[in-house]
């Protein structure tokens, strides 16, 4: 298993990118972001990954397996 990233920024319409306290990316974390009105955040795991990630679908879910008909 992988470790969480760290939220290190969030976005918001109304105040862009903002620096934030450093937090492992949950979805507890991500509920609780996206109801204050955040709707990205820049999240590191490790030195050099870094990524912007988008709270609108976050965590992703597994695609479920086709349902072939018979």
């Amino acid at each position: 298993m992988t470790r969480p990233r760290t939220v290190t920024h969030t976005y918001t319409l109304a105040g862009g990118w903002q620096k934030t306290h450093h937090a492992p990316l949950t979805a507890e974390l991500a509920e609780n972001l996206r109801r204050s009105g955040v709707t990205m955040v820049r999240a590191r795991r490790g030195m050099f990954d870094s990524r912007e990630i988008s709270l609108r679908d976050y965590p992703p879910r597994r695609a479920e397996a086709p349902v072939v008909p018979r």
